[in-house]
């Protein structure tokens, strides 16, 4: 699931190319033989350079390789049943997104849809027409909250501030975590994005330079629906204590 989801954050929008094309060396177009596509373990063995002219393999892969496997180790010790895939997919999705969101400083809007459409499905699966309703306010208040933060942004400043395409993300997040969450959503991506800012030490680094907030808003999102599936797990544990 990593692999795919590089690859498919490298090429974004052209997905064809990972379809139709097999994984390739970027800097010399090498093809990759199976050995070659062992997610971490290849990266490993050929010392992170490619195996046929030695140029080093972009560390975008084997990061989201790891990520990937974290997210789905998470998803298993948190959740139970079908919940665990769900669970598992929703995360590799943000990471598509924060993935895309770095290298392009753009969100892609049919991950963002996709996610509203799944958060407002589950919410009604699990907690009926309430649930819906909450997903909703949530999802609406995501998107209208860093909406209006734009438009004011651009109204007193004159120029773009903040893309719609982080309203999109905190609306798909509204949507898994209901109204409440946003405003915790907010604070851990904005704290993680200063916090990785100033250890950077970026010397080029000005009031006027622009950041990605997607991969700060997609953990956050992640971060925070593991939290509420741990914490629903262990209020179960105590109903049930004998």
């Amino acid at each position: 699931m990593g692999s795919f989801v590089s690859a498919s954050a490298s090429s974004w929008p052209q997905y064809g190319n990972i379809i139709s094309r097999r994984s390739r060396c970027a800097a010399c177009g090498h093809m990759l033989g199976l050995a070659e596509l062992i997610p971490i373990l290849s990266f490993i063995v050929q010392k992170g350079r490619c195996k046929a002219c030695a140029a080093p393999i972009a560390r975008q892969h084997v990061m989201a390789e790891l990520a990937s496997t974290l997210i789905a180790v998470a998803a298993v010790l948190v959740f139970s049943g079908w919940m665990i895939p769900v669970s598992a997919l929703f995360g590799a999705v943000l990471l598509f997104i924060a993935l895309v969101d770095y290298r392009t400083r753009l969100i892609p809007d049919g991950a963002t849809f996709g996610l509203v459409a799944g958060g407002l499905t589950l919410a009604f699966v699990l907690h009926g027409q309430s649930g819906l309703k909450s997903a909703l306010i949530g999802s609406v208040a995501g998107y209208g909250a860093f909406w209006l933060v734009a438009y004011l942004y651009r109204r007193l400043r004159g120029r773009e501030g903040l893309g719609l395409g982080d309203a999109k993300l905190l609306a798909a997040g509204g949507a898994w975590l209901g109204p409440l969450a946003l405003p915790w959503v907010v604070l851990l991506a904005a704290s993680g994005t200063l916090v990785t800012v100033l250890l950077s030490r970026r010397g080029n680094l000005h009031r006027d330079t622009a950041l990605p907030f997607g991969p700060a808003l997609a953990f956050a999102i992640y971060a925070l629906w593991l939290w509420g599936g741990w914490h629903n797990s262990q209020a179960a544990l105590l109903w049930s204590w004998p």
